[in-house]
């Protein structure tokens, strides 16, 4: 199993639990700030610095659509982890 890069918190100022409507969580990359809102019939919103990053729809559920927000935000974030410039050494 992979070591996941992300830190994801939940924004607490939303609704938490099986009635909300719409969860927000938060995590920084690479100086990027990172936002997923999901909504319990399986669809969530990928944000990077407050722009449209990503939607998935129509899977099983939040947790569902959560994970693959995740997953994409990971892919993106690893790329530009392989292409952030190296220090040299010495």
């Amino acid at each position: 199993m992979s070591e996941k890069k992300l830190n994801w918190k939940p924004d607490l100022s939303y609704p938490a639990g099986k009635g909300a409507t719409e969860q927000r969580f938060t995590a920084s990359a690479n100086g990027d700030e990172l936002e997923i809102d999901t909504h319990p019939w399986g669809d969530a919103d990928l944000k990077i610095d407050g722009l449209n990053a990503a939607h998935v729809e129509g899977l099983a559920s939040d947790g569902d659509a959560f994970r693959a927000a995740e997953n994409i935000a990971e892919e993106i974030e690893g790329r530009h982890s392989d292409e952030a410039p190296q220090t040299p050494k010495g």
